[in-house]
């Protein structure tokens, strides 16, 4: 049975209360967000304090649309009254990230405004990291180096509801701001990793274009079809496969092979 969003929420109060904290941080991907949210925070009468991560960075213009931080008040009942909304809004569980933290509101927003910014290609590309999306904050962690692990330092944990709806989360690794290098190094991405998250990013593609279920697997959940799909994905990089046409069908043959159940390889038979 899928918890409650009210159950998720229960969730995160407790856990604020037992690190001592009088408020928890909301990370929102409001683009695509089924939820007027600035204008629903905008009659509340004691809102929460919000920062918009994208300004002062390349995406500014989609600032208001982009990962929008905020810090929800434990003993703010209009606030409570207002998430439950929220939460209870279509798909808001793929927009939600929660973290603990007790950095000061404006450094927590500059630091998490930082890590929205990635280079790679030895620093001469440079892109938007999408680590607010709670699908993909798993495959950013596991993708950074020991080096770059100040990434997490603001936060004792996050907390998000997965692609079933269950309630997750992952330890940070907190440290104090005098601690960490300033101003903060870029976070720049090897191959390797860069490999990693873009597979990451194909197995949702592949997910979705083809409609794809646990069950088709013979698996349970969302969670594992898609890090076997991420498999699949990294397999047919190591075969140098890039084109779609050819990259799919090895994958759809890769799947049959190694899943207790696969659906028919042959792309006409899956339609």
């Amino acid at each position: 049975m899928k918890p409650s969003p009210q159950t998720w929420l229960g969730l995160l109060y407790e856990q604020a209360e037992q690190a001592r904290l009088q408020h928890f941080d909301l990370l929102v991907d409001s683009s695509n967000l089924h939820y007027p949210l600035l204008s629903r925070l905008a009659e509340l009468g004691q809102p929460p304090e919000l920062a918009k991560l994208l300004q002062g960075t390349p995406e500014e213009a989609i600032a208001a649309n982009g990962p929008l931080l905020l810090r929800v008040g434990l003993d703010q009942l209009d606030q409570q009254i207002w998430l439950s909304e929220l939460l209870a809004s279509k798909n808001a569980h793929q927009h939600l990230l929660a973290l603990l933290s007790p950095w000061p509101f404006a450094a927590l927003a500059n630091h998490l405004s930082h890590c929205t910014q990635a280079e790679w290609n030895e620093g001469r590309s440079s892109g938007l990291l999408r680590f607010y999306d709670p699908r993909l904050l798993v495959a950013t962690s596991e993708a950074l180096d020991a080096q770059q692990m100040w990434f997490h330092a603001p936060v004792i944990a996050w907390h998000w509801q997965d692609r079933d709806r269950q309630p997750r989360s992952l330890a940070g690794s907190l440290r104090r701001q005098p601690e960490l290098p300033s101003p903060l190094p870029p976070l720049r991405l090897k191959h390797q990793q860069v490999t990693s998250l873009l597979a990451w990013s194909a197995a949702e593609d592949y997910r979705r274009n083809w409609d794809v279920k646990p069950q088709d697997y013979g698996m349970a959940q969302q969670e594992p079809l898609i890090r076997h799909l991420m498999h699949g994905q990294l397999a047919a990089n190591r075969e140098g496969l890039y084109d779609l046409d050819q990259r799919d069908s090895f994958v759809r043959a890769w799947l049959a092979k190694h899943s207790p159940v696969a659906p028919p390889e042959n792309a006409e038979e899956w339609a």
